[in-house]
């Protein structure tokens, strides 16, 4: 997909229930992102997935 990038997060950039967009450091919520599938910045169009890993 073209401009498809994947970003591994850390600890510092979760918060409670969201993240920091790594674009623009605006916070999202997760529930905003499965919602929407973007940034809730005013000037930011990233777009924002979230990905369920399972590991057995």
């Amino acid at each position: 997909m073209a401009g498809e990038q994947r970003v591994r997060l850390s600890e510092r950039d979760a918060m409670e229930m969201g993240i920091r967009c790594p674009n623009c450091g605006t916070y999202t919520s997760f529930g905003d992102i499965l919602a929407t599938g973007q940034c809730r910045g005013m000037e930011c169009v990233t777009g924002l997935e979230l990905e369920l890993v399972i590991s057995e």
